[in-house]
């Protein structure tokens, strides 16, 4: 429940504690609340208000005569009500821009540097869902390069603005001409269509199995349309040091959660449903492999077509004043990308 209304004096004690937390790991006092932040409040006056907090739901206290730490609800309440977010150091906005800058916007590589990225600053997991062949759009048009006698490289642009490259291996060599004579049949003859509609045409105005082989690869119809679509995971092990996870068997849950992917593609595909950043704190979703986890999320591509999902898991004591920004800067990057693509 964090619903309810606190006091200025109850919501600067449970701010001065998250920030504390988060910082330090440890249980925090009223004495070092008293002694660091200033809240105008004698030690007496922060434990009664911590005991308040701690009746609420918003504070938990670990051990017998020790300090508080926040619960969930704690959590919750600040990320919703109290956070004030700080701004990305201006080298860290630089230096993500210039890993973009050196991207080409083929999705494929596009995401997994966006993962890269995410994990580097955050210092934690950094992940990106792609989308599923169905919300790429429609078809616009492809092209063929040849790179060598026995290797072609397709390039397919989607009304969305994502680009796809794939290096397709060939039998034998095909001129330039040939290659620019089945583009512009597929460019006339298939543009507007989704994906999904392509194979069966294809099936019915291709003749020559090789060629077919050659656009079936180009265009990823090779592989059934799942509805996990494609998970890049980076700095799993991120994790393995932190204190928060020093119960092994909580330790083992999350990887087992990173590593099957299921559970995290479905609480990302839920964000493209939903408008701004999510931040799924601990087990809120009621996930056992995500107790002692938070996610923070948010859809990217054209601002009227999400295309997929990116964020950031790591503990639930993260710093998410520093962590949502990094993550809605990153997403205006992406998008940015798409746009102008």
């Amino acid at each position: 429940m964090t619903d309810f209304q606190l006091s200025k004096r109850h919501q600067a004690v449970l701010e001065a504690i998250i920030v504390e937390y988060v910082e330090t790991a440890g249980p925090v006092s009223s004495g070092v609340v008293a002694r660091k932040y200033p809240l105008r409040l004698s030690p007496a006056s922060i434990r009664k208000v911590m005991a308040d907090l701690e009746e609420l739901g918003l504070l938990r206290q670990p051990h017998t005569s020790a300090g508080r730490v926040p619960t969930n609800d704690g959590y919750r309440y600040y990320v919703n009500s109290l956070i004030k977010f700080s701004h990305l150091p201006s080298g860290d906005r630089d230096e993500i821009r210039r890993q973009f800058e050196k991207v080409r916007v083929d999705l494929e590589n596009l995401l997994r540097q966006t993962s890269q990225i995410l994990s580097r600053f955050s210092q934690y997991a950094g992940m990106v869902w792609s989308p599923r062949r169905r919300a790429v759009g429609v078809f616009r048009n492809i092209e063929f390069i040849p790179i060598d006698s026995r290797h072609i490289l397709a390039i397919v642009t989607y009304s969305s603005g994502l680009i796809r490259t794939r290096v397709i291996s060939v039998d034998n060599e095909l001129s330039r001409q040939d290659l620019g004579r089945v583009s512009t049949f597929l460019n006339q003859e298939f543009a507007g269509l989704p994906p999904d509609e392509l194979r069966e045409k294809l099936v019915h105005r291709v003749e020559e199995e090789m060629w077919e082989f050659i656009i079936i690869e180009a265009l990823g119809l090779d592989s059934p349309d799942t509805e996990d679509g494609e998970m890049y995971i980076e700095g799993q092990l991120n994790i393995f040091n932190l204190p928060d996870f020093s119960d092994r068997d909580c330790l083992r849950e999350v990887l087992r959660a990173l590593e099957e992917k299921r559970t995290i593609i479905q609480l990302l595909n839920r964000t493209l449903d939903q408008e701004g950043m999510q931040v799924i704190i601990g087990a809120e979703e009621m996930v056992r492999e995500l107790k002692g986890v938070s996610l923070v999320s948010v859809s990217y591509g054209l601002p009227e077509h999400p295309i997929g999902s990116l964020g950031v898991l790591g503990p639930t004591r993260m710093d998410y004043s520093r962590i949502i920004p990094l993550v809605k800067y990153t997403a205006d990057l992406v998008n940015d990308l798409l746009a102008h693509n």
